[in-house]
């Protein structure tokens, strides 16, 4: 699996104010999720969250949730921080002469949720107070107002055929 993700900062009027590109990792929370799903024992994405940590992972992949902590002189996040996926937020398609097939999901925080200073980004799959982080991206800070909409677009890509490369 790998994922892309690209943000955009748009003011009220529409305005693009930052733009932001990045790859993804995957959590050994999110690898355990899929393979959960694989048994018909887990549950969906349902989720996209933001935060304030650009820690680098550690070599373990262990990461569990966003963090929304004061960094440096920076405040946490007004929350909401997270936002649920409606069903018509995720596409698919395939990709046969990559031997590809493509999860695309659109997000968007709206203008009072998450307002501050944005490092990090994940998809979660949540089930009340219970949360599993699928993966998280870090980028440079993106600097979110209250007149200001946050759009997150996932690239997911889940490659088929021969994979004895991936061992």
């Amino acid at each position: 699996m790998r994922a892309h993700l690209r943000i955009e900062l748009r003011s009220a009027a529409g305005e693009t104010l930052a733009v932001r590109e990045a790859d993804n990792s995957v959590m050994q929370g999110g690898a355990q999720l899929v393979a959960r799903l694989f048994a018909g024992q887990g549950a969906p994405i349902t989720h996209m969250g933001v935060g304030t940590s650009n820690e680098p992972e550690s070599g373990d992949y262990d990461t569990t949730a966003l963090k929304n902590e004061a960094v440096g002189d920076g405040q946490p996040l007004a929350a909401p921080i997270e936002v649920a996926l409606a069903p018509e937020t995720f596409t698919f398609s395939v990709d046969t002469a990559h031997r590809v097939v493509q999860v695309r999901v659109r997000g968007t925080l709206p203008q009072a949720a998450a307002v501050g200073t944005i490092r990090e980004a994940g998809l979660i799959s949540r089930s009340g107070d219970t949360a599993s982080l699928y993966n998280r991206v870090t980028f440079a800070p993106v600097l979110k107002g209250n007149d200001h909409e946050l759009t997150l677009f996932w690239d997911v890509s889940f490659p088929y055929g021969d994979l004895q490369w991936v061992m």
